[in-house]
């Protein structure tokens, strides 16, 4: 009996250790879901990017290609049904055959919510709001200017109080988009390169060598082309427009840029080699010198024959390749080797970084008409070399975005903050701009008061912050690999965005 009780007992304790376990699987799935929904709501939400305002920091719904001759992948949005798209590094029209597409949704986004209720909102920040004049549906834009200021597009810059504001260093990384990369060529021989060469200079591969050069200097210079091979100033074209039926306009670019960057790898062969790079927008040319280290002679950056700034002695070492990227954009003037600058700035003005900043030489409307309708009048590039053997892996150049003056929407009047029509904001006001901004619905074209909206303002307020975007998680999903699983996200894409 005894024996029996005892068995007994130890089936109770084991249906209630049972019963117990089911419990508090269940309470631990309960308190999962809830702590989910709290860190939803209060602290990291998940969004969707529903259009290509923001391209190419983030893609909305979009097709991909890898271009038929060139080989450069690039996105081109799903909204239109346009032509079909232009490869951005080469201009090839790309062919589009029955299911020879595949189409990706947005790329989904990592939101931090409730970020502004403890730090200040910073300009360029890439941020979620709710559209003012619909609440229910989040935006999400690039901050631009904050409460305060006053905001005004000049030439495709934004000016906050007058003065250009140069961009953060994360953000100009984000906005460089491509003008035309040397390691991506096309092979058919109607195709005019564009890097036309002085004697001595020898293509190699994606680069150029330059084996015996004497004392005076020899160039590669840059000549633009437009799609139909046309020689041209490079305009503000986006690849991710390109398949819209909006007109020539947006599709191809309307506005010269002259905001420029130039990278390289490069490698001097001798202590007494130059490398040289020269950029020109309208009336102001930049000249870059970067020598050897040990050679005495000292690294500079040169505006119309004025140092802007140096470095004592050189910044290449003789027989290792080095990445340089030199730049003019937001009337500033870069410098980095190997990613770091190298260079201080003579006693002007500078940017938080560091870097020189300069005004440009006045010119007048019909000066900059005259030389925006000349082929490459508007600006220039090129490359050189003297005193020593000098080898270039590649070349790529980049041009900056081009903030639009775009019209206020179902008007013909001026767009908010556009030329001529700057925007002075309130204490809790900020003006925000898409990255494609020939293609984005932003503060510019928000409308102005009516009956619907008495009170519109082109502006998001403070109340109507979501958060900051930091990390793109699911990147545009769709089709990339061999598996063919669907709605499967492309992990090279997985980044913080800036």
């Amino acid at each position: 009996m005894a024996e029996a009780r005892q068995e007994d007992l130890q089936k109770r304790c084991e249906r209630r250790k049972k019963r117990e376990s089911l419990l508090e699987t269940l309470e631990s799935i309960l308190v999962a879901f809830v702590l989910a929904f709290v860190f939803r709501a209060f602290i990291i939400e998940a969004f969707v990017i529903p259009t290509g305002s923001m391209a190419p920091t983030l893609y909305g719904a979009h097709t991909e290609f890898v271009c038929q001759d060139c080989g450069y992948r690039f996105a081109a949005g799903a909204e239109g049904r346009g032509p079909a798209p232009l490869c951005p590094n080469c201009f090839l029209m790309q062919p589009i055959r029955p299911r020879g597409v595949s189409l990706y949704s947005g790329d989904r986004v990592l939101v931090l919510k409730f970020l502004y209720d403890f730090e200040v909102p910073r300009r360029w920040d890439i941020i979620v709001f709710r559209n003012p004049k619909e609440p229910a549906q989040n935006y999400i834009k690039r901050l631009v200017a904050l409460p305060g200021e006053t905001v005004e597009l000049v030439r495709g810059d934004v000016t906050i109080d007058g003065r250009i504001v140069p961009k953060s260093d994360r953000a100009q990384d984000a906005l460089w988009m491509i003008v035309h990369d040397t390691r991506y060529r096309p092979p058919w021989s109607t195709w005019t390169p564009r890097w036309k060469a002085d004697l001595g200079w020898r293509a190699d591969g994606a680069g150029w060598r330059l084996e015996s050069p004497g004392r005076e200097e020899t160039y590669l210079t840059y000549e633009h082309r437009d799609p139909k091979e046309r020689p041209s100033n490079i305009l503000d074209f986006y690849a991710y427009n390109t398949s819209s039926g909006n007109g020539d306009n947006l599709r191809l670019g309307s506005n010269v840029c002259t905001d420029l960057g130039l990278r390289t790898e490069a490698t001097l062969g001798s202590p007494q080699a130059v490398f040289v790079a020269e950029l020109a927008a309208y009336r102001d040319h930049f000249r870059f010198e970067l020598s050897a280290r040990d050679s005495g002679r000292p690294t500079r950056v040169l505006m119309n024959g004025r140092p802007m700034a140096e470095a004592p002695d050189g910044v290449l070492t003789v027989g290792r390749a080095a990445e340089v990227l030199v730049a003019d954009v937001d009337h500033k003037l870069m410098l980095l080797v190997d990613g770091k600058r190298v260079l201080t700035a003579l006693g002007g003005p500078a940017s938080p970084e560091g870097d020189p900043l300069y005004e440009p030489t006045p010119l007048s409307d019909d000066e900059r008409l005259r030389m925006d309708g000349l082929a490459g009048g508007a600006g220039g590039v090129r490359v050189g070399a003297s005193g020593g053997p000098v080898r270039l892996e590649y070349l790529r150049l980049d041009r900056d975005v081009y903030y639009t003056n775009s019209d206020i929407e179902r008007t013909n009047l001026p767009g908010h903050g556009t030329e001529g029509h700057p925007m002075a904001l309130g204490a809790d006001e900020f003006f925000v701009l898409g990255d494609n901004s020939p293609n984005s619905a932003d503060c510019r074209a928000w409308p102005l008061p009516n009956a619907e909206f008495p009170q519109a303002r082109a502006v998001v307020p403070r109340r109507n912050l979501v958060g900051k975007a930091f990390f793109v998680y699911w990147p545009a999903a769709g089709r990339r690999t061999d598996l063919r699983i669907p709605l499967l996200p492309d992990p090279t894409g997985w980044r913080f965005v800036h």
